[in-house]
């Protein structure tokens, strides 16, 4: 009975509770039973998990950003880094090129056709980030130079880096010039002309990447 009487007490204290139990004669209703802190159950709580903010993770570069290209790498990955430090710093989607049999070479690109003219890619090689090539206008190689830019600016913005001049492989009067690496770097800058002495693309890397002539090859 002494359980009975406090339960009635608890709910008279409850204004709703207490005109329903002067008009049903006392009788007790589940709704009125004593309330519960619905903070403090289960079913109230949010299903999404707050998770802490990693302040160390990569930022990915923006779109056309002329610091992104360096001779560690490029933006916050570095070169001898892995695939997943490079999706990261792109901050876009990159597709992955498949090996040749028995290479462990491949590159990341944007470009979902395997065949497709890439505007950058990532190369990667045993298992580690060497080299990406450049043949977007829109993305700045270090020295401020992009492609269609000329040889004389290129040779402007590295006046005692540039290490060798060679013939182009596949085009008749096209060169690169190779660009040495900068202090407490080992990466190599090399830039492709044409025939009319502009900048078709350009590729940074490490050795022996940065000097295989096509692609991976």
């Amino acid at each position: 009975m002494k359980t009975d009487q406090l339960r009635v007490n608890k709910m008279l204290l409850n204004p709703v509770c207490k005109i329903l139990l002067l008009s049903a004669g006392f009788v007790l209703l589940p709704s009125c039973k004593p309330g519960v802190d619905e903070a403090k159950t289960p079913a109230s709580r949010s299903s999404a998990t707050e998770l802490p903010v990693n302040e160390t993770a990569i930022k990915p570069v923006k779109p056309n950003d002329a610091t992104a290209a360096n001779f560690d790498g490029f933006g916050p990955a570095k070169f001898g880094g892995d695939e997943e430090s490079v999706r990261m710093s792109w901050g876009r989607p990159l597709n992955a090129g498949k090996p040749a049999e028995g290479a462990s070479c491949y590159y990341l690109s944007p470009e979902a056709a395997p065949d497709a003219k890439r505007s950058i890619g990532f190369m990667f090689e045993d298992g580690k980030f060497v080299r990406y090539d450049v043949a977007d206008a829109s993305l700045s190689a270090p020295g401020n130079i992009r492609v269609g830019d000329s040889a004389d600016a290129v040779k402007a913005a590295f006046p005692d880096r540039i290490g060798r001049e060679a013939p182009h492989k596949y085009i008749e009067k096209g060169f690169t010039l190779t660009v040495t690496p900068e202090a407490k770097s080992t990466a190599f800058l090399v830039f492709e002309f044409g025939e009319e002495r502009k900048v078709l693309n350009w590729r940074i890397g490490m050795m022996p990447q940065i000097f295989y002539v096509e692609g991976c090859s």
